[in-house]
């Protein structure tokens, strides 16, 4: 016994000595032999004490929770209010009592039961209530065993009656009463079968929410802003560079290679593209340099075209003239020459298109033979081996006759008799190849060298009538039609000469004038 109470007193010293709670020791035969507490301070005489013992001890064998535990029914009883009910205490108090029962180590033999009774209020207290809610304190029949904080208790049994609904340990729900929201949570005691609920208003829950709320939206906006500002100033960083080159662009002009790039520091990717630039204007410059050139060209070939042509209506005029002279005088075959060199000027004065059918052009050359041949006293013959399905390609006007009297007055100049001037045609991949060969005395690969790359018509081959010589009109055809096209000339030495005009294969309609 003295050591089951040191036991209690160091029990009570340590781990109550905040708490009004009261130690009682029992014999199994009901008879209290100890109390600990501020009970005994309560009674003040001896025999108020005494008395107190024995009416307890009496209660306590009538109690059933008393008997069990005697019995060895079970180890411990755990009571839920817990009143003395005692004439010698004028105190209705609750307390939490648990009582247990205590056996021999060595026999198992009952020695007595120890109870322990705890303020129902100081129990309470433990849950602390930090909001207007309150906290329940619930047995194992969800019998409130004690309540406390700001919540009505009429709410308080509203909201208690869902706590069935839910089967597990612990969680939480929203409960409702009389148009009240409140958030309920609830955590059942294994040991005691007993149930802490704690119920808060909703709107009280939600004002710390909202308030969270607000806090995280604040932090989006200004993670939103940051993100932003950060955006912008990365756009800016690459597009204002772009900006000034598309400004610097705006102001460049042909024959300005410079981009304003010693002025103004653009960043790596620009600076690359801004190269590319001068690079392209430059490429651009020169292109336009070189189609000025080409065009001052054509327009010189165009000045020595025109110079072939000093007063053409004046000479057209007196040829006319001149052949009628001399059909009065009997002379036929002047008139017949005369008409032929007329026809000629009046195709060489015709305004209008550049291009004549090859059938046109057949005929002029027809005509400018019949004039060589008077001069020369028909010492050359001129053969045509078209098809006439050919006739309809268009040509530029007077482009064979400088080749034909380039044949004569070179390639059979010193052959007096027996000369030939061959001219056939053919499509070859989409182009129109015309051949003039005659059977003189051919051309070295040296001359055909210089006729086509030299710098100067000063040793050039020109034909007397136009003054426009081989090397003329091949520049000619590639200027109007591109590289591809031009004069190929073909010869060996004392086996005549071939030029080969190289022209696109468009079909012209045909004219009836001639």
């Amino acid at each position: 016994m003295s050591k089951i109470e040191n036991r209690l007193n160091y029990t009570k010293n340590n781990n109550f000595f905040n708490y009004n709670a009261h130690l009682i020791m029992i014999s199994p035969d009901g008879i209290v032999s100890n109390v600990m507490g501020n009970i005994v301070s309560d009674i003040d005489k001896n025999q108020e004490y005494l008395n107190f013992k024995q009416e307890f001890g009496f209660w306590l064998k009538e109690d059933e929770w008393f008997n069990s535990l005697i019995r060895h029914e079970r180890d411990s009883v755990w009571t839920v209010p817990f009143m003395y009910h005692s004439s010698n205490l004028n105190d209705d108090k609750q307390y939490v009592s648990l009582a247990k029962s205590v056996k021999s180590s060595f026999t198992g033999e009952m020695l007595g039961v120890v109870m322990i009774n705890l303020d129902l209020d100081n129990f309470v207290s433990l849950f602390t209530v930090r909001s207007k809610g309150s906290i329940l304190l619930l047995d194992s029949q969800d019998r409130i065993i004690k309540t406390s904080g700001e919540v009505e208790i009429n709410d308080i049994n509203n909201v208690k009656q869902d706590l069935k609904l839910y089967g597990t340990q612990k969680g939480y729900f929203i409960g409702a009463s009389d148009k009240k929201r409140y958030m309920v949570t609830y955590y059942i005691l294994n040991r005691l079968n007993w149930t802490v609920v704690s119920v808060i208003p909703y709107e009280d829950v939600m004002k710390n929410t909202s308030s969270l709320k607000n806090q995280v939206l604040t932090i989006n906006y200004i993670v939103f802003g940051l993100f932003l500002l950060s955006s912008v100033s990365l756009i800016l960083y690459i597009t204002n560079p772009l900006k000034l080159l598309i400004k610097d662009l705006r102001k460049k002009k042909i024959g300005v290679y410079s981009l304003g790039t010693k002025d103004i520091t653009y960043s790596n990717d620009v600076n690359s593209i801004v190269r590319s630039f001068d690079h392209l204007f430059k490429r651009v410059d020169e292109l336009v340099l070189k189609v000025v050139e080409e065009q001052s060209r054509e327009q010189e070939l165009k000045y020595e075209a025109l110079k072939a042509q000093i007063n053409p209506h004046f000479l057209f005029n007196t040829l006319n003239i001149i052949k009628w002279t001399a059909m009065m005088n009997g002379a036929g075959n002047a008139s017949n020459m005369i008409a032929d060199l007329g026809r000629l000027l009046e195709v060489s004065m015709k305004k209008g298109d550049e291009e004549i059918t090859l059938k046109e052009e057949l005929h002029l050359v027809k005509a400018y033979m019949n004039i060589q041949s008077a001069r020369y006293n028909d010492s050359f013959e001129l053969q045509m081996e078209i098809d006439p399905s050919l006739e309809k390609y268009q040509i530029i006007k007077l482009l064979l006759q400088p080749v034909v009297e380039n044949c004569i007055l070179h390639g059979l100049k010193n052959k007096k008799t027996g000369g030939q001037i061959q001219i056939g045609a053919q499509l070859e991949a989409g182009c129109l190849r015309i051949d003039v060969t005659d059977n003189g005395e051919g051309i070295d690969e040296r001359r055909i060298h210089e006729i086509f790359n030299e710098a100067s018509e000063d040793t050039g081959i020109q034909h007397k009538f136009s003054g426009v010589g081989l090397r003329n009109i091949h520049e000619r055809l590639q200027l109007k039609y591109g590289e591809p096209f031009g004069l190929r000339i073909s010869s060996f030495g004392g086996e005549g000469t071939t030029v080969s005009v190289m022209i696109p294969a468009m079909i012209k309609e045909e004219d009836n004038s001639y």
